[in-house]
């Protein structure tokens, strides 16, 4: 398995390192022993340029640094073999063969699914009409006692009655039907045909003409009054068609045609999966240069995603002792401009439960432990007398009931956490700076990440070799 694994990865990493070079897109880096060309570079670099704030405007000469470290992390990560990770491959390939499947959508498979739909459909219906219709139903158990079922009988009976003398049906239906997912609707179901629903139901409805409606009958759930908006035959394939095929492309006929076309080619001409997808992406790539590039993009991005994660996003979060150092190195960076609370609200079913809870919680919740574990061992033993949230590190202006009961803004409302839990307190402090790097942790796991960051990018420029022909440079975006 390694083995595939290392080969399918081998025929990727070759395919992806010698697409395009041409004397009309000359290389123009090389990084880590891999070529750059000048399409890719401009792929990338029109791409970001054209996003809002994504690279700032900046100048080809600025963006190549960015590049050229970018393409120094992929090369970090390919030396760690994450390439040849199949959470990766695979991930990888869904996501390519996702690119490619629009142009390898069979229609003929497709029209033959949506024939032999219209053809299963109509030799059901045999001949017969479709019906639009609606009902009201009035339900019954097997178990239900005598008298039950001739209430339930005469209910039914009445409603009859009432449809006889002039009422309209679909408000009866939502006042009185107990088959609630249609009542909502006036009684209104969907188009039925032979072998749809129960036989009962069924045999009643085909009596039925358009605008009829029949008296009370009896099937297995209970007592139906059915009315008849429309009987037709079932419309041609032609009209259906597009129907039908919108209906199958919301279930992805698309891809699974495509993959019935690659099944298809693997026995014809003997290649695997594979080596079909590499043959069409190599044939689209001629076609649609932006294509390689793109798919060449997600695939670094990929290897930058994991190899990143590791070395900076996860090692910076899990490094307390870093955070720790951040945040007293740039307490002054960190100063708040406006105190902030910290603590919990409290909302208890008495004012006495309330300040016993708030008390409680001063120090804050035991290391490990949920709020309502705590509340369930302290006050809540019994029954739910109160209810906390938090904690907050709130400023003025982001939390109702903390603006009034901490800041004093008394046009603030006070909001209980539920209703009946209208005592409401506050157990925390008002806090005019940070007191450690958690009361602003993502404003110092972020510069810590920053460090570690333009600390790994010179590990690697001193680890890996790169060049940059500063002739084809000038050609960026300035050539025939």
């Amino acid at each position: 398995m390694k083995k595939f694994f290392f080969a399918i990865i081998a025929v990727i990493s070759f395919s992806l390192s010698t697409w395009g070079q041409t004397a009309d897109n000359p290389v123009l880096m090389t990084v880590a022993g891999k070529p750059v060309t000048r399409a890719e570079f401009e792929y990338a670099y029109n791409k970001n340029n054209n996003v809002e704030g994504a690279v700032e405007n900046k100048t080809v000469e600025e963006y190549v640094d960015m590049f050229v470290n970018y393409k120094l992390k992929v090369a970090e990560a390919e030396s760690q073999r994450i390439d040849t990770m199949s959470s990766f491959i695979q991930e990888y390939r869904t996501y390519r063969d996702m690119q490619l499947t629009p142009h390898l959508v069979w229609q003929s498979f497709i029209d033959s699914v949506a024939r032999s739909l219209y053809d299963k459909q109509a030799e059901r219906i045999a001949g017969r009409d479709l019906i639009d219709c609606s009902h009201i139903l009035l339900t019954l158990k097997q178990t239900d006692s005598d008298e039950v079922k001739k209430m339930v009988e005469k209910r039914a009976d009445s409603l009859y009655n009432v449809l006889c003398n002039g009422a309209d049906f679909a408000q009866l239906a939502q006042n009185y039907s107990e088959d609630f997912g249609s009542a909502s609707r006036g009684g209104k179901l969907p188009t039925i045909y032979p072998g749809m629903t129960i036989k009962e139901f069924e045999d009643v409805a085909y009596t039925l003409q358009k605008g009829q409606f029949c008296k009370p009958f009896l099937s297995p759930v209970g007592y139906h009054i059915i009315l008849v908006h429309d009987r037709k035959q079932l419309d041609p394939y032609d009209t259906l068609y597009p129907t039908i095929i919108a209906a199958l492309k919301r279930q992805n006929i698309e891809e699974a045609s495509a993959n019935a076309r690659i099944e298809k080619m693997t026995a014809e001409t003997g290649k695997t999966r594979e080596e079909i997808l590499l043959a069409t992406l190599n044939d689209l790539e001629k076609q649609n240069p932006d294509l390689k590039y793109l798919i060449q993009e997600y695939y670094d991005g990929l290897l930058l995603y994991e190899v990143a994660k590791k070395r900076v996003w996860d090692a910076a979060a899990e490094d307390t002792n870093g955070l720790k150092e951040m945040f007293k190195k740039n307490k002054k960076k960190y100063r708040w401009t406006e105190p902030r609370y910290s603590g919990y609200i409290v909302c208890g079913k008495t004012a006495d439960v309330a300040k016993q809870t708030a008390k409680k919680l001063k120090k804050g919740l035991p290391e490990g432990k949920t709020m309502s574990a705590f509340l369930k061992e302290t006050v809540n033993k019994d029954s739910v007398m109160v209810m906390a949230t938090g904690p907050y590190l709130a400023k003025k202006g982001e939390n109702s009931t903390i603006d009034n009961l901490c800041f004093g803004d008394k046009t603030r409302i006070i909001k209980p956490v539920r209703k009946g839990f209208e005592q409401v307190v506050l157990t925390g402090r008002r806090q005019k700076q940070p007191k450690s790097y958690l009361d602003v942790k993502q404003q110092v796991l972020t510069d810590l990440q920053q460090e570690l960051e333009e600390a790994w990018v010179k590990e690697l420029r001193k680890k890996y070799t790169f060049t940059i022909d500063r002739e084809v440079l000038k050609t960026v975006n300035n050539h025939n």
